[in-house]
């Protein structure tokens, strides 16, 4: 009880939303939740250009609950979806609409790669393809650092070591934040307590080289697969928040903004995330 007690003293100083289907968000409720519980949230939006973005930024402007923080740039599925040295030099041009602004851009292998596989195998393929470099990764590099200006970026990607991450085309920039996922409903329940351990190891080691680091929970709801393990309820994000404070986070990312909605007591989300911040 006194440690549960500590644990709703201390909050996170920072909490951001990942969006990453925006057409999908039932906006005017998601705004209703928020103010009705006295928050006004930072989010990220998935998007595809700059025009789409600035379609949603105009759209959700007058909402008091939502604040639009940044682009969470995206290429089309066949593309790769997600950034990394993996894909072509001409798509990874595309970044250069989004200078000037906030960003957040996921580093990970090629759709391609996964759609034939379920989570699991998503996951195993992570793992066992760490020493296959990408060919463009010094473009990519180079690309993000020019999208830098007096912006914020923000490099999100799986919990590994970087000389893993590095092969596809992760680097350390002191202008840059970091996001790491943690994921624990795509864990298998009887791997939790180890992927747990694991982490707290991880959380160490990411903090220590910046404690300004974001660690993202979830899930909410479905991503890209539409398959992935979600969370069974609030009490499971209840309890990754605690973990994560447990261990000296002070940035959380929440995956999905638009997911709280799908959920059969959208509030109870609201309110577990509320506890904390």
């Amino acid at each position: 009880a006194l440690t549960h007690l500590r644990l709703k003293r201390r909050k996170f100083e920072n909490i951001l939303f990942w969006c990453e289907f925006p057409s999908r968000a039932d906006w005017k409720q998601l705004n209703s939740l928020f103010v009705n519980n006295g928050m006004k949230v930072k989010c990220y939006l998935c998007v595809e250009s700059i025009e789409e973005f600035r379609h949603w930024k105009n759209q959700l402007r007058h909402y008091k609950g939502i604040d639009v923080a940044g682009a969470w740039p995206s290429i089309p599925l066949d593309k790769g979806y997600w950034f990394s040295g993996f894909i072509e030099q001409k798509e990874i041009d595309s970044l250069g609409q989004y200078k000037w602004m906030n960003l957040k851009i996921d580093i990970e292998p090629p759709f391609k790669y996964f759609k034939a596989l379920n989570v699991v195998n998503a996951l195993l393929w992570v793992l066992i393809h760490p020493f296959k470099r990408a060919k463009n990764n010094l473009y990519l590099r180079e690309k993000l650092a020019e999208t830098i200006k007096n912006n914020e970026l923000i490099l999100s990607t799986f919990p590994l070591p970087d000389f893993i991450l590095r092969r596809y085309g992760f680097f350390r920039n002191p202008r840059f934040k970091y996001s790491f996922m943690f994921y624990s409903s795509m864990i298998p329940f009887v791997f939790r307590p180890l992927y747990r351990l694991y982490y707290r190891w991880f959380m160490r080691r990411a903090l220590r080289r910046s404690k300004d680091t974001y660690f993202a929970v979830g899930l909410i709801s479905k991503g890209i697969f539409n398959s992935e393990p979600q969370y069974s309820n609030a009490k499971q994000l209840t309890s990754d928040l605690k973990f994560l404070l447990r261990n000296k986070a002070k940035n959380l990312v929440v995956y999905s903004l638009g997911g709280i909605t799908e959920r059969k007591n959208p509030e109870e989300w609201v309110k577990a995330i509320k506890e904390f911040s």
